[in-house]
């Protein structure tokens, strides 16, 4: 099979776009029926066909210009043989599975319009055909790097140990891991496998997985997943889950099936020529058989020939998504924005959607001593580790000096307490820096600071008294309850959810004060691909606005994937639209240009069918002749050009 130029299944002859193969039975072999390699080769140049019947197409003109009738003829000849020849291939590729595509249609009257001497219109719209063609199939294509990327993330090694406490591992070949073996993870390592904690603790960043930008505290008894990294500490795991039934791998086959099953979608134009060509070849025959007028019924196929359908859709997607693209909106091809302006469910991820993806400190608790002299104990501190949390202490230590560079002072010692914080020695004071079992463990009484539960705690105290507390969470975008509203308000039968890999108190934290319908902490990435599996089954067209890999089951999942422009490359990759300038206000003008665009694309559609049905009219009633007929219809197709134009001021 050769679906959008990927070869699939080598059978003698390809399959149309829109028919799935039955199960193949029985040996396989490598011999290719010379049609079928044909037909492969022209799928594999369709660029550079188009090209070579652009170029053709110009000498005609050319020709015709400088009135050589010859080098008109001949270039509208050689075009139209370059682009019919693939698409009379594909027409009895159809035939072959008793599917009467428009391919057909177009190719009985490029052949007619030859037979009685219409060489223009033979050219011309072959050569429509195949720009369309060559539109949709480029937007297709790219989402297929998507999987490439993410298997270049997968663990390659691993190291090896024979026991919990053996810390002199052998680096082994990731496919030699079994089951049950015992391997080390280190500082700034990949954890290889799935699996569970026996030794050590440390801290793990799991965004892939979960979307959080705070690493997670691991220690004995605690699960890891395959693809994290190890931002702290060193561990020894017990491998669980090995190759292909790790988290990681299955979020790869998540993505892989929700990319074929969104390919699957069929084109109009093909659903439409389910109807239209036999009608018009049934009318076509009819005709001839009647009148006994050969003449006639060719120029029947060729004025039925919807040309201005053909160019219409693209032109009004090329259209709609340059102008959208110029507001830093990427669209990859028509359907998307059919989807869109179609979609009653927006489900929002929270880290690096609603909320800005980046710790920041939101609270702050001057216990005891001089505000600005806490803090710069504390920033002097964290200025020894490379913890997230240190980085966002040291930006709010440096917002506060409103500019100037704060002086930090010098640490005489520091030790780091693992999965705890820091302990120092600063002008010979003993300074505890860390989280509520750090000071428990040294009696530090934490009565007195009253941070709420939905953020992060950074605790500071000196000699044996707390003195300076931060509370540190990941804030909302400053445009989040305006676009929700918006968006609330552009799509009245609308619901808005939010899911997210973080706890349900800090959801609900998050969502206060937003339009929000529905909120829901703790979704692992085949959660978020169940919940929106879910929606479907019951009827609900589902967009999903992500930035993270772990995302990205859901963004393919989604009837329509939207990806925030500062995400990861995979969530890039997979989504449908990409908001390339990173403002959630964007999604308000993806919806107005979505819906623009598709109702630009039905006025198009409807001068398409209007014009097919006036000429055929016209010319039964005598009123319509083939000089006439080519006329209107070249100025239906410039019609829908115009048309679509007007999307770009939109």
């Amino acid at each position: 099979m050769k679906l959008m130029g990927v070869n699939y299944f080598p059978l003698p002859f390809p399959y149309p776009a829109n028919i799935r193969p039955p199960q193949q039975r029985g040996p396989t072999t490598n011999k290719e029926h010379p049609m079928a390699t044909v037909q492969n080769f022209f799928n594999g140049h369709k660029k550079h066909d188009l090209i070579l019947m652009t170029i053709l197409l110009a000498l005609a003109l050319i020709g015709k210009v400088a009135h050589i009738p010859w080098l008109f003829t001949a270039g509208m000849i050689l075009a139209a043989a370059a682009g019919g020849i693939p698409l009379l291939l594909r027409a009895i590729s159809s035939l072959r599975y008793k599917v009467i595509s428009i391919e057909l249609l177009v190719s009985i009257a490029v052949i007619g319009a030859i037979i009685i001497g219409e060489y223009s219109e033979a050219g011309i719209v072959v050569w429509l055909f195949s720009l369309g063609d060559l539109l949709e199939e480029a937007t297709l294509e790219k989402t297929r790097q998507s999987i490439k990327d993410l298997v270049a993330m997968a663990p390659k090694t691993a190291l090896k140990i024979i026991s919990p406490v053996d810390r002199d591992p052998i680096e082994v070949d990731i496919d030699d891991i079994d089951q049950g073996d015992y391997l080390l993870v280190k500082t700034g390592g990949q954890v290889p496998v799935d699996g569970v904690v026996l030794d050590g603790e440390g801290h793990v960043d799991e965004s892939s997985f979960t979307g959080e930008p705070n690493p997670s505290h691991k220690r004995k008894g605690d699960q890891v997943f395959a693809g994290t990294l190890l931002v702290s500490g060193t561990v020894a795991l017990r491998a669980q889950k090995v190759g292909e039934d790790t988290t990681f791998c299955q979020l790869i086959k998540l993505v892989e099936e929700a990319q074929d099953s969104k390919t699957e979608a069929q084109r109009f134009i093909d659903r439409f020529s389910q109807y239209y060509t036999p009608l018009v070849l049934l009318i076509a025959l009819i005709t001839g058989l009647v009148s006994k007028n050969i003449r006639l019924a060719i120029t029947i196929l060729v004025l039925g020939c919807p040309g201005a359908l053909v160019i219409g859709v693209p032109v009004s997607t090329v259209a709609g998504i340059g102008r959208a693209a110029k507001q830093g909106i990427l669209a990859k091809g028509s359907n998307v924005f059919a989807q869109l302006s179609r979609v009653d469910s927006f489900v929002f991820d929270k880290t690096g959607t609603l909320a800005q993806g980046r710790p920041a400190v939101t609270e702050e608790r001057n216990l005891a001593g001089v505000p600005q002299e806490n803090l710069r104990l504390l920033a002097s501190v964290e200025h020894e580790s490379d913890h997230p949390l240190a980085q966002a202490i040291q930006a709010y230590a440096q917002e506060k000096q409103v500019g100037e560079t704060m002086a930090l002072l010098p640490v005489e010692r520091s030790r780091v307490v693992e999965g705890r914080g820091l302990e120092a020695l600063i002008g010979g004071e003993r300074i505890l820096v860390g989280n509520e079992r750090l000071m428990r463990e040294n009696h530090i009484d934490l009565s007195a600071a009253d941070l709420p539960a939905t953020s992060t705690h950074v605790l500071m105290a000196r000699e044996g008294r707390l003195t300076y507390a931060l509370g540190i969470s990941d804030p909302l975008r400053p445009d989040a309850l305006r676009t929700l509203t918006e968006l609330k308000s552009m799509a009245r039968r609308s619901q808005l959810i939010l899911l997210s890999g973080d706890r349900q108190e800090n959801v609900e934290a998050t969502a206060a004060g937003l339009p929000i319908d529905q909120m829901k902490g703790g979704f692992l990435p085949q959660d978020k691909d169940d919940f929106i599996q879910d929606l479907q089954r019951r009827g609900h067209r589902v967009a999903f606005v992500g930035d993270g890999i772990n995302d990205s089951p859901a963004l393919t999942r989604a009837d329509v994937g939207i990806a925030i422009g500062s995400g990861t490359q995979v969530a890039i990759e997979v989504s449908d639209i990409v908001l390339v300038k990173s403002r959630f206000s964007q999604l308000v003008s993806t919806l107005f240009y979505a819906r623009k665009t598709m109702a630009n694309m039905r006025e198009n559609i409807a001068i398409a069918v209007l014009t097919v049905v006036l000429l055929l009219v016209g010319l039964f009633a005598g009123y319509i002749h083939m000089a006439s007929g080519m006329l209107i219809h070249e100025i239906s197709i410039l019609a829908v050009i115009l048309n679509a134009l007007r999307l770009i001021r939109a």
